[in-house]
């Protein structure tokens, strides 16, 4: 008996040795950012560690060593009609938008009280800090409160401007900016373009832009022992790990630092079974289902009329079933073969045999659920990363695209008939989820051995290159 409770003892000695308590810090109400890492917070909570993840989104069924801080809710409103801005959309622009933009989102989220409850905490212990960096570059300061290694988690490849802190090679010649809408087989002009663009971000971003977050962290991170910390710019380039939700088989191959890692598709998982309705609907569809997403943020109540008219009067042409995500409680009359509806559970229609073609935007994780199984796309890209994810996708032979900007009823009438009637296209997409299914571990389970590596060599900062040493002051410094 006695020896049964010292095995118990050392047991539970052993597993708490084994644990770690983890802030996920997520404040922003971007439910397609949160959801790219959601899986990851879930796992490691079921792992043992300690999770405090903070977040506006709460998880159903969490595990029993999973924390969650609600932030209050907020509706994230653009304050324009992307459809309007995709009109006149110039990607060298991109940066100066962005950067007038995306501060006023993070002051906003910094001035709720579950935030700033956070920061002026005192007594909490963290081994390790995520964040998620989307124009949040001051949330890195949570490492230094917490004295903790800081995972960074990137919702979508990074520009240059993110790059720079981790010394990861950004050559505009080859390397595309997602911004552009360029894929890596540019032209002279294109690649000139996207070579001024990597030098307005890092260059110019270090002058207007970084400032801007420097400011933001000296106004709400005001903790105790903030008089202690280091510059913005050391404790970026001080981040042991970045997390990518990007991968070669969805982006462009590029080379990465050893502490740079791709974990594009952690929420995908095999499909479920339909509601009986869906199910009955794609099973007997003899010609096969079309599914018609723009995703979470994109409304297609936003569309101009002529436009949302000529979706639907093309779709009534197929023979195929139409399953079309549509928010509004209006009341249109769909041709017989349009199903309209404010929600489908997209993977699991995907995943379904009969579904031959998606019509979406192309956002990131539209296109790494088309991938995962082998569905070809149409893709009428708005803005940002779709615009690269679409063209990435074209030149694979696994999708068209047709930008916004151009779109006209005859560009969309050819294009759906050619990708419904030539089978080149599911061939080439059933090609891209070989290879995206075809890695040494799973999006997931990397991204859980690459943390727990961070926390075991504390902070794994060999994983680092030389090229963080040399800043023009430690030059001049060894100089003299």
């Amino acid at each position: 008996m006695n020896s049964l409770v010292l095995i118990i003892v050392i047991l539970i000695t052993v597993n708490n040795g084994l644990t770690s308590n983890i802030l996920a810090f997520l404040p922003s109400k971007a439910r397609s950012h949160y959801g790219a890492f959601e899986p990851l917070f879930k796992e490691l909570a079921e792992k043992g560690h300690n999770m405090t993840v903070l977040s506006p989104f709460p998880m159903k069924n969490p595990p029993p060593s999973y924390h969650h801080i609600q932030v209050e809710d907020e509706d994230l409103v653009m304050g324009f009609n992307p459809f309007d801005v995709a009109r006149h959309f110039k990607p060298i622009l991109v940066p100066f938008r962005s950067w007038f933009i995306w501060p006023k989102f993070t002051e906003t989220i910094l001035n709720k009280p579950s935030i700033q409850k956070l920061i002026h905490s005192e007594g909490l212990h963290f081994d390790l800090v995520l964040f998620e960096n989307f124009y949040h570059e001051c949330f890195v300061t949570l490492g230094h409160k917490f004295n903790a290694p800081v995972v960074q988690l990137f919702p979508s490849i990074p520009n240059a401007g993110v790059a720079q802190w981790h010394h990861n090679p950004y050559i505009g010649s080859y390397i595309p900016d997602i911004n552009t809408g360029f894929c890596d087989n540019m032209s002279f002009i294109e690649r000139s373009t996207n070579t001024v663009l990597s030098f307005i971000h890092t260059a110019l971003g270090s002058f207007y832009y970084l400032p801007k977050q420097r400011d933001l962290m000296n106004k709400y991170f005001n903790y105790t022992g903030w008089e202690t910390r280091p510059s913005l710019e050391n404790m970026l380039n001080n981040i042991s790990l970045t997390l990518i939700n990007t991968h070669f088989s969805v982006g462009t191959p590029r080379p990465l630092v050893p502490s740079y890692i791709n974990v594009a598709g952690m929420h995908l998982k095999p499909a479920s079974s339909l509601p009986e309705d869906l199910q009955d609907i794609m099973n007997n569809a003899p010609d096969g289902v079309v599914y018609f997403s723009f995703g979470s943020v994109l409304k297609l109540t936003q569309l101009p009329k002529n436009e949302f008219e000529i979706f639907i009067r093309q779709l009534g042409k197929i023979k195929q079933k139409v399953l079309f995500k549509w928010e509004s409680d209006s009341k249109i009359d769909f041709p017989p073969n349009i199903i309209a509806r404010k929600w489908f559970p997209q993977v699991d229609i995907l995943g379904h045999p009969n579904c031959i073609l998606f019509i979406t935007h192309g956002g990131i994780h539209s296109t790494e659920e088309a991938i995962y199984f082998g569905v070809p796309m149409l893709a009428i890209s708005v803005f940002g990363d779709q615009l690269h994810n679409s063209l990435v996708m074209q030149n694979r032979g696994a999708a068209i695209q047709i930008k916004y900007s151009e779109f006209a009823e005859d560009v969309f009438e050819i294009a759906l008939n050619k990708i419904l009637n030539e089978k080149s296209f599911k061939q080439k997409a059933t090609e891209l989820s070989q290879i995206f299914h075809d890695q040494p571990l799973n999006s997931l389970n990397k991204a859980i051995y690459w943390i727990e590596y961070v926390i075991r060599y504390n902070g794994a900062h060999h994983l680092k290159t030389a090229a963080g040493q040399l800043t023009w002051k430690k030059i001049v410094e060894k100089i003299s």
